[in-house]
């Protein structure tokens, strides 16, 4: 996190989940498309550093734009056999991280609706920065999608 300055921490403007649940990837994204009418859809595979060598991460995306504004959901897997994206502040804890760019102020409801469902242990709001995960979530849409 060296590479980050203040001023660029402050402008990232998305919160950041962090979900507990034993279901991989691709189930979760089901349930969450069935729960929440999402259309979450395979977006890339994240590449990132580790001490030795590097880890890879399924990242899913929902866009959604509707009369209240626009909305971005990203569910990217935080646990692999190589590593973590988040590592500190109760980040390392979290199989999943969930990434919200919303407009249309509508994350507490859809967080509520995410506690109760079926595979979902539990889900808690991260700091971004503190956790660990802004360096390698913050720039995740100029990344080009593999």
């Amino acid at each position: 996190m060296q590479w980050l300055d203040e001023d660029f921490a402050d402008a990232c403007d998305f919160k950041l989940l962090g979900l507990s649940s034993h279901l991989p990837p691709h189930r979760l994204a089901w349930e969450l498309n069935q729960q929440l009418e999402w259309r979450l859809e395979f977006y890339k595979v994240l590449e990132i550093r580790q001490r030795q060598g590097h880890s890879e991460h399924v990242a899913y995306r929902f866009e959604g734009v509707s009369e209240h504004g626009s909305q971005m959901w990203y569910v990217i897997e935080n646990k692999s056999p190589k590593g973590l994206i988040a590592r500190f502040n109760g980040g390392s804890e979290m199989d999943y991280l969930v990434q919200v760019m919303d407009e249309t102020c509508s994350m507490v409801e859809i967080v509520d609706q995410i506690r109760f469902m079926r595979g979902v242990n539990y889900i808690i709001q991260l700091d971004p920065l503190a956790s660990g995960a802004i360096e390698h979530l913050a720039l995740m849409d100029l990344n080009p999608a593999s």
